[in-house]
């Protein structure tokens, strides 16, 4: 059993597995919209809709899901989910929709997510499914808003600003996010590379995002 198959199968919570902190998935979105909390809370509420609408409609068209076309099934649905609501986005929160920009559709292609819709189409039931991924989305989100409110907070010294931006039908554009020089390098993406890992590493010092889906080994045969 590959790695991979081990993280499919194992439970994920924000503490224990977490794609994000162990293994390292679905970097782009939290390095790219992180610097400020709105946005970072905004495509966390995405990534919990997504998975959530997902996994429940992969695991009710089960029967119909070759295994042959098992990953194209499962693309074509989350970009069916992540289409809608980016939509929906521009139609109330079009300020919001320019922050977020490509990274709106891109939750189709969140790795963490992919790995894990197999698995809920072999379910027997649809509430496992429900709960589990709702973990797996509770996860991703609240690595995504933590990692945003604490760089927001190094680059402006500020939390939440701008949150005009999730007022629904608000169309003024200086709504977007305006950002003072407090600590400048955190606003760059080396910056945001290097806090990440700076809180990979406390994270693992003191226990907290236990990787052992990721790293656990097979028993040697006898």
């Amino acid at each position: 059993m590959s790695e991979l198959d081990r993280f499919a199968e194992s439970s994920t919570t924000v503490w224990s597995n977490n794609p994000s902190l162990a293994g390292l998935m679905g970097l782009s979105p939290l390095l790219a919209v992180s610097q400020t909390t709105v946005t970072g809370s905004a495509l966390a509420l995405i990534t919990l809709l997504v998975c959530l609408a997902s996994a429940l409609t992969v695991h009710g068209l089960r029967r119909y899901i070759t295994s042959r076309h098992l990953y194209l099934w499962i693309v074509i649905i989350m970009a069916g989910y992540t289409s809608v609501i980016s939509q929906l986005l521009q139609i109330w929160f079009y300020p919001l929709y320019r922050e977020l920009g490509i990274y709106t559709y891109l939750v189709a292609c969140n790795f963490a997510l992919l790995v894990k819709m197999p698995r809920y189409q072999k379910a027997a039931t649809a509430l496992p499914v429900l709960l589990d991924a709702c973990k797996l989305g509770i996860a991703l989100g609240v690595t995504l808003f933590g990692f945003s409110l604490l760089r927001e907070l190094l680059i402006s010294g500020a939390i939440f600003a701008n949150m005009s931006l999730l007022i629904p039908g608000n169309f003024d554009e200086s709504a977007a996010a305006t950002q003072s020089d407090w600590l400048k390098f955190a606003a760059l993406q080396p910056g945001a590379f290097i806090l990440l890992g700076l809180v990979v590493a406390v994270c693992n010092a003191l226990g907290i995002s236990k990787p052992e889906a990721y790293y656990r080994r097979n028993k040697p045969p006898i």
